[in-house]
């Protein structure tokens, strides 16, 4: 449905009758939909063909007149509360096995909400940047993967942004809805050729490949946007409250030097037209309001989804932030706090995560961040990293190979459901790098008995040693178990190894696990042995 469908009192017909209308349409804020006084209306991700979380506590909420008694039911249970002074209520329904039974989640007040064709199964929030919001259709081999996408198990619902970070001028249209209530519209719909299509193209195999493996209805949701820098995705009291970070949030960002410059730019030209028109910009004392305004896609698209049960968050975002060593550097405190201030959002520490490192491609400061990402993943709890550094393009940002990026993501996701959270959803990552009498470097990787392998059957390619003055040297490397042994030039004393420290290695990396999926890129400091 466009934007210039609302009805003039804000009221949408979006299917069967006015009554179940608030259920069916989804839109990031719930201000965008302006109820007739006293109406109960469900948080704007719930909807018809929606797919819950299985296993886990669902929290429904939403508004009604101050007062209002609630009652929501779905599959047999039900909760009732009343609306606060401000007209907030929330329930909480209890856990729910998995069922592709179609039913009504159903909220009654002063009327009635109700949200049809329901399942319970998986669900799980793609969020990033463009090579999340890539779509089907400009995937590898489109055209197969559309003409199997009938899926009556997979749910898809896109948060489609008012605007991105694209060249063109804003139009007015788009000026007016870069406010936190009106920049995503979206709704859930079932997977089909014609839906999947234009979904996110990782988001879609990663639901297909969760739905096979388990049996069980999928809900995927995509809340990405070209071009955003992490800092957008992290809510502001986040950024202030770490001393890092808290000059991000520090004046009029299309002024702020601690801001990438290029996004400054970029949204200064998205902005231009409505600047030279006098168009009133939507903004605060931080500056006009952009995708790429910190802290802004915090509060249009993830605060709103907060806290919808979910499996999981699959991140795949971090081009825009790896344009410079000083912005890599960032990302290193960016990353952490964002994944921390989602977790509260969703009242859950241990909301698990899944971070997509950047694959190859030739850009100088893209070996560095991917180390961020990598270092990030392994201090924090019920994260994973899925490694993608084979699967890039030299000069294309956007590589069309999203299978396998869904697929590994997959993993991830079936590993959470099975109770298996850990090392097994990822490829091989360093634990610890220890100097041998030799001379030579023992490189330790998780998971631990998994033994390696080469895809090529050659020796691992693109291990290196640093000594005392820092400089890298090319290191012969050989398998052993479930280790890597890196032997030096002679005369070198190893003090730091590295392995896939290029930004798009050639000849292609070869050190993989039993199951084919790359080690990770790394650099660690060699200790001495026991």
């Amino acid at each position: 449905m466009s934007r210039r469908e609302r009805r003039p009192e804000g009221r949408v017909i979006h299917f069967r009758t006015v009554v179940t209308a608030a259920g069916a349409l989804v839109v990031c804020g719930l201000a965008c939909i302006v109820p007739a006084r006293g109406d109960v209306v469900p948080a704007a991700c719930f909807g018809s063909h929606m797919v819950l979380q299985r296993d886990l506590p669902l929290p429904v909420w939403g508004t009604a007149a101050s007062g209002e008694r609630v009652t929501v039911s779905f599959g047999g249970g039900a909760a009732t509360t009343v609306a606060d002074a401000e007209g907030r209520w929330r329930v909480t329904l209890a856990p729910q096995a998995a069922s592709d039974e179609p039913r009504a989640l159903v909220i009654r007040g002063a009327n009635e909400v109700r949200c049809d064709d329901v399942l319970v199964g998986e669900v799980v929030l793609c969020a990033g940047q463009s090579n999340m919001l890539l779509p089907l259709a400009q995937a590898d081999e489109a055209a197969l993967e559309i003409a199997a996408a009938d899926r009556p198990r997979l749910r898809l619902l896109t948060l489609h942004a008012a605007a991105g970070g694209d060249p063109p001028a804003y139009t007015s249209e788009q000026i007016r809805d870069l406010v936190p209530a009106r920049f995503c519209t979206g709704s859930w719909e079932v997977s089909t050729p014609q839906t999947a299509r234009s979904f996110s193209a990782v988001g879609y195999f990663l639901g297909a490949a969760v739905g096979d493996e388990l049996g069980v209805p999928v809900g995927v949701i995509c809340a990405a946007v070209g071009g955003a820098p992490t800092e957008s995705w992290i809510g502001r009291r986040a950024l202030a409250g770490d001393r890092r970070l808290a000059p991000l949030v520090q004046g009029d960002w299309m002024h702020n030097p601690a801001l990438a410059g290029w996004c400054v730019t970029r949204a200064g030209q998205n902005l231009a037209r409505a600047r030279q028109a006098g168009e009133p910009i939507p903004g605060d004392p931080l500056g006009p309001n952009h995708p790429f305004k910190p802290g802004f896609l915090h509060e249009s698209c993830i605060a709103p989804l907060a806290p919808l049960a979910l499996r999981g968050v699959a991140w795949y975002q971090g081009e825009s932030n790896a344009d410079s060593p000083a912005r890599v550097a960032q990302h290193a405190a960016l990353l952490p706090v964002l994944v921390a201030d989602w977790r509260r959002a969703w009242g859950r520490a241990d909301l698990p995560f899944a971070v997509v490192q950047l694959p190859g491609m030739d850009r100088p400061d893209w070996p560095a961040f991917r180390e961020t990402q990598r270092r990030a993943v392994a201090d924090l709890a019920r994260a994973a990293l899925v490694v993608t550094i084979d699967l890039g393009r030299k000069t294309d940002v956007h590589p069309p190979d999203k299978r396998p990026v869904g697929e590994r993501l997959a993993r991830w996701a079936v590993a959470e459901a099975r109770g298996r959270a850990g090392a097994d959803a990822s490829g091989p990552l360093p634990v610890g790098a220890t100097l041998r009498p030799d001379g030579g470097v023992t490189i330790r990787f998780r998971p631990e008995g998994a033994n390696l392998r080469t895809t090529d059957g050659e020796p691992p390619r693109h291990f290196e040693v640093a000594d005392g003055d820092g400089a890298f040297v090319a290191a012969v490397a050989r398998i052993e178990g479930d280790t890597v042994v890196v032997t030096p030039p002679a005369g070198v004393a190893p003090r730091r190894v590295r392995y896939a420290w290029r930004p798009f290695p050639e000849p292609p990396v070869n050190l993989v696990d039993p199951d084919g999926i790359p080690a990770a890129p790394f650099e660690v400091d060699v200790v001495t042995g026991e």
